[in-house]
C-alpha cells in the first residue's frame, strides 16, 4: 500500500474536532447525527466480519471511561489466534492483528498492528483476563508489516466502500500549530500532534 496523505485538516477543523464537533461532507458526517454515524460504523463492522476467515472485535463503549472520539476495531485472521498454553483449566491465547480506529467526528481512520493476549477458562469459555496495546502512543505505530499486508488491503477496501480515508503516519506526526487542551494520556500539551486532535478519549 502506498504511503500517501489522503486528508489534510485545517487548524479550524482540528479545533472543531477537539471540541467534539462533527466535520465532513460525506454521509453520515454531513448530518451531524451521532446515532446515524454509529449506525454507519456498525455497518462497516459487519462488512469487515463478512471477510472470509476474518474476525473483527469492536470497542463501542468509550473504553469504560469518558467520551472517546473514535470506535476501535481489532481485526485478525482466524489462523492468527494461537493457543500458547493450557494449564490448570486455563487457555492462554495470543492474537496478532490490526487495530483500526474509526473517527466518530470525521470520515477518517487510522490503522496499525497489535498483539493481544487472552486467558480463557476452558470449561466455561469465559474470558478471565486480556491485554492489548494502542496505536495512539506514537505515529510510528501506524504501519502494517508484510505478514498482515493482505488483511490490511481487505480492510482498506472496506474503508473505501464506506467513504473513510485512511490517515498516514506522516500526517499524524505533524505537531499542532496552536495551543489547546486535549484529553490524552500519551503526550503533554506542549507535545500535541495532529493525531491527538482527532483520536482521543477522556480517561
Amino acid at each position: 500500500m502506498r504511503d500517501e496523505v489522503f486528508y489534510i485538516f485545517t487548524d479550524q477543523q482540528l479545533r472543531m474536532l477537539i471540541e467534539g464537533k462533527v466535520i465532513g461532507d460525506s454521509f453520515p458526517y454531513d448530518r451531524s447525527d451521532e446515532e446515524e454515524t454509529l449506525a454507519h460504523i456498525n455497518r462497516l463492522f459487519y462488512r469487515i466480519n463478512r471477510i472470509y476467515n476474518v474476525v473483527c472485535e469492536a470497542e463501542w463503549n468509550h473504553f469504560g471511561s469518558g467520551y472517546a472520539s473514535f470506535v476501535e476495531f481489532f481485526c485478525y485472521w482466524k489462523k492468527d489466534c494461537i493457543v500458547v498454553e493450557e494449564i490448570n483449566g486455563m487457555r492462554e491465547i495470543e492474537i496478532r492483528g490490526i487495530l483500526l480506529d474509526i473517527s466518530r467526528l470525521a470520515p477518517v481512520a487510522i490503522m496499525g498492528e497489535d498483539v493481544r493476549y487472552k486467558t480463557i477458562r476452558i470449561e466455561t469459555n469465559e474470558e478471565v483476563t486480556s491485554g492489548h496495546g494502542s496505536i495512539l502512543d506514537a505515529p510510528i505505530s501506524l504501519i502494517v508489516g508484510r505478514e498482515l499486508k493482505t488483511l490490511a488491503a481487505e480492510l482498506q477496501n472496506a474503508l473505501e466502500e464506506f467513504d473513510y480515508k485512511r490517515l498516514t503516519a506522516n500526517e499524524m506526526s505533524t505537531p499542532l500549530s496552536f495551543k489547546t487542551k486535549i484529553p490524552t494520556t500519551y503526550r503533554n500539551e506542549h507535545q500535541y500532534l495532529v493525531l491527538d486532535a482527532i483520536f482521543y478519549w477522556e480517561d
